[in-house]
């Protein structure tokens, strides 16, 4: 079955780019989860099971692929088109590439210092510019950077990342 307008082809060429890029995501954290250290006493390592997770994942996310293309042939729709919808997505590729930003910057810099980072820019990016939404997004970069920290580490003594500096 074709489809007939680029309009009606973008929606399942956006499924087939978000099946392949959870797809890579999840092999990528499969790999990353294989260089958990290993127990000598236990069989498998601490990452046997979150890799058969990723790899569960990336294997179903192919399976979509294929069978959307199966069922449906190869997308077509138009560049032109596919950009005009990919731009009224700003803010959310925007948050998307902050919280990446975060996630890079959290093992150098530090857990609070980099969620406070991310907290505050992306408060700062999607709310109106204003003197009390400043001092709002502040407050609440604080309280949920050093909040958690300190809950984790105090109440639960599991200390997340700190900065390598």
């Amino acid at each position: 079955m074709e489809r007939r307008s680029s309009e009606a082809a973008l929606i399942p060429v956006l499924q087939m780019l978000s099946y392949l890029v959870i797809s890579l995501g999840a092999l990528f954290m499969a790999f990353k989860a294989g260089s958990l250290p290993a127990s000598r006493w236990e069989p498998m390592s601490a990452g046997t099971f979150p890799q058969i997770i990723f790899f569960s994942i990336a294997a179903l996310c192919g399976l979509a692929v294929i069978a959307e293309i199966v069922k449906h042939g190869l997308p077509r729709t138009s560049l032109k088109h596919a950009w005009h919808k990919l731009i009224a997505l700003k803010t959310v590729i925007i948050n998307l590439v902050l919280f990446i930003a975060y996630m890079i910057a959290m093992p150098v810099a530090g857990f609070i210092v980099s969620t406070f980072t991310y907290l505050l820019i992306a408060q700062l990016y999607l709310a109106p510019r204003q003197l009390i939404t400043l001092l709002i997004a502040v407050a609440v970069a604080i309280l949920f950077s050093a909040g958690p920290y300190y809950l984790f580490s105090e109440v639960f003594s599991i200390y997340l990342p700190r900065a390598r500096w």
